[in-house]
């Protein structure tokens, strides 16, 4: 399987849309295919087709393909699995190029008849030379396009920004959606492969390696039928741009229903793991952990060594900081006796005062705690930073010291995460000029340090390339 990049990215920047099988019953896949594109906001020509409508959500709709008034740049089949291969046979008829394949009910059941559709529909497409997302498939998403490809409107609510997700589970893509909005992710193209008829890991690896608005790749696998296209797409792609990989169905039960979901051929987690080390993708635990480094290595630079500095407005919070940084094989930076010194000036005696550090009430003292967090971007002993602010108190005692870090970051080029949680409404707007500055905020101190981990390990993975030292525990 090959797909282009040039029809890959008139799939997903389309100057026309048709939705094929759109419908005005708010019951059928189709309805909510249509809204979700008019809703995204999407500047492009919308088409419905289906013969038993005249319009649709105000749209003027069409019997077939052929009545568009012009060629169609992607197709949005939303039709029953008997009915997909002559849609798909008619998309190709009349010179579309890309489609996305709602359909289920092919090589994922365990029926027969579906396999063999899926295979017709992988021929139609080869010979016509469509590329297809899914079948099996949520859809696709590109936020830079206002490209809503999906039967879910609410996507286009996610900030747009770096990030790229391809995903074999539009499961997991639902499940991250509530999260990137309510976290402010910024996110590029958000993709459900399902079952991959002729577009691929491969194949999108190597789309958005080019793609000038994806800075970070992030992609959830059950399996693949070709591992060593996949290893070789990894390789390529990791030299132009982070990727994080998630592999999902690590027991023998979770391995037997990942092969069902899509149809795929799982294979032992170990392989994939080693798969992953070879090429050089940065390693994901689950779901959350994935796009959070995502996240950082699309907003932060890559580490020059694993020693971190850790501040907290709360020592509870250091200290879970510091446990999590071993585990996570970096190391608590010890600070030069000149920062140690000017720490103790600053601190008062019963904060702690060396790393992690503690700030305590000095958290209502602007001058002191901006002049604490210089001193630790500062020390040269030091690579990365962790800083903690939970929400206590009021607003009105502690303040976010948002400048003393932004500055902190930008004159020493140091990556920093932060652990940033408040009521609702609390510091919005604190988080917003935080991110804006590239200070990726996480609810969890955990998700933080397994982000500043992502970024000692690209880190290091450049600097081997370059043939540079680099700081290790």
């Amino acid at each position: 399987m090959s797909a282009p990049r040039d029809l890959l990215a008139k799939l997903f920047y389309p100057a026309s849309v048709a939705v094929i099988g759109a419908s005005k019953n708010t019951k059928k896949m189709g309805y909510h295919v249509l809204k979700s594109l008019v809703e995204g906001g999407f500047n492009g020509s919308i088409y419905p087709v289906n013969p038993g409508y005249s319009s649709i959500l105000g749209l003027k709709a069409y019997p077939s393909l052929r009545e568009v008034p012009e060629r169609v740049d992607l197709a949005i089949i939303a039709v029953p699995a008997k009915s997909a291969v002559k849609v798909l046979e008619e998309c190709g008829e009349v010179g579309v190029k890309g489609a996305v394949l709602i359909t289920a009910g092919l090589r994922e059941s365990e029926v027969e008849e579906g396999a063999k559709l899926q295979e017709e529909l992988r021929r139609v497409a080869d010979r016509w030379g469509v590329k297809v997302i899914g079948p099996n498939t949520f859809g696709m998403v590109n936020l830079h396009a206002n490209l809503n490809a999906s039967f879910t409107p609410s996507f286009s609510l996610i900030k747009r920004g770096g990030v790229s997700l391809v995903s074999q589970s539009g499961g997991v893509c639902h499940l991250l959606m509530p999260y990137l909005i309510e976290q402010g992710i910024g996110m590029s193209k958000i993709v459900g492969l399902g079952n991959r008829l002729n577009v691929d890991f491969a194949d999108m690896l190597e789309y958005l390696a080019s793609d000038e608005h994806t800075r970070s790749i992030a992609v959830y696998i059950e399996g693949v039928d070709e591992p060593r296209r996949l290893i070789e797409a990894l390789k390529k792609a990791v030299k132009v741009k982070p990727v994080v990989a998630y592999k999902a169905g690590r027991s023998r039960v979770a391995d037997a229903a990942s092969k069902s979901h899509t149809g795929s051929l799982a294979g032992s987690y170990s392989l994939y793991r080693a798969c992953f080390r070879q090429a050089g993708a940065i390693e994901a635990e689950g779901c959350l952990d994935l796009i959070s480094k995502a996240k950082a290595l699309a907003l932060q630079p890559p580490a020059r060594g694993r020693r971190v500095a850790v501040v907290s407005l709360v020592a509870g919070l250091g200290i879970i900081s510091a446990d999590l940084c071993e585990a996570e094989e970096l190391e608590i930076a010890r600070f030069t006796a000149k920062t140690e010194e000017e720490l103790r000036r600053i601190l008062p005696p019963y904060t702690y005062r060396f790393n992690p550090v503690d700030l305590g009430f000095v958290a209502n003292d602007p001058e002191k705690c901006s002049e604490a967090i210089k001193l630790v971007f500062e020390d040269p002993n030091v690579d990365l930073v962790a800083i903690n602010y939970v929400y206590s108190w009021s607003e009105d005692f502690m303040l976010l010291p948002v400048e003393a870090i932004v500055e902190g970051h930008r004159e020493t080029l140091k990556p920093v995460t932060m652990c940033l949680r408040y009521p609702h409404g609390v510091w919005d707007m604190e988080k917003e000029t935080l991110e804006k500055a590239g200070i990726p905020t996480y609810p969890d101190p955990e998700l933080a340090v397994k982000a500043l981990s992502a970024l000692a390990t690209y880190g290091e993975r450049l600097a081997r390339e370059k043939g540079l030292k680099v700081h290790n525990p």
